[in-house]
């Protein structure tokens, strides 16, 4: 959910969510509001989220130096934690790589061994019918 900020006069207010935005709004209607995807601040007015009517005050003189701060670390924060998912998925995918090649090893001795289980069956069950016949000829 967005959570907006906003600057009355200099003064800065939130973060809010909408619905406690468009409360806030409702009171104090000629604010600039920003967001982190936003550059800049903007008059409400000119945000389509919001629920107000009324013509844009003046333009504050910039985004506090605390917010840009507070959102220049959570950026950092983030991007730490996704080097850290990164190097794990590249660990996952490295196991799985290797148990996907001794899974395919495994598969091949298993067929290999049936082959050669089949083979000596073969000649068990020659040798047996052979002797059958060898046996039949001496009654």
């Amino acid at each position: 959910m967005k959570e907006w900020y906003f600057s009355n006069n200099g003064e800065i207010s939130g973060p809010l969510r909408l619905a406690e935005s468009n409360k806030f709004i409702a009171s104090n209607p000629n604010v600039y509001a920003w967001h982190p995807s936003y550059a800049q601040w903007v008059p409400v007015s000119d945000i389509e989220e919001f629920d107000v009517i009324g013509s844009p005050p003046p333009a504050p003189a910039e985004i506090p130096q605390q917010l840009i701060e507070h959102f220049t670390a959570k950026e950092r924060e983030l991007n730490t934690a996704l080097g850290r998912i990164d190097n794990t998925i590249q660990t996952i995918s490295s196991s799985m790589a290797d148990i996907d090649r001794d899974t395919n090893r495994f598969k091949q001795t298993t067929k290999d061994l049936n082959d050669k289980v089949e083979a000596t069956l073969k000649s068990v069950n020659e040798q047996y019918a052979a002797l059958q016949k060898t046996l039949a000829g001496v009654n």
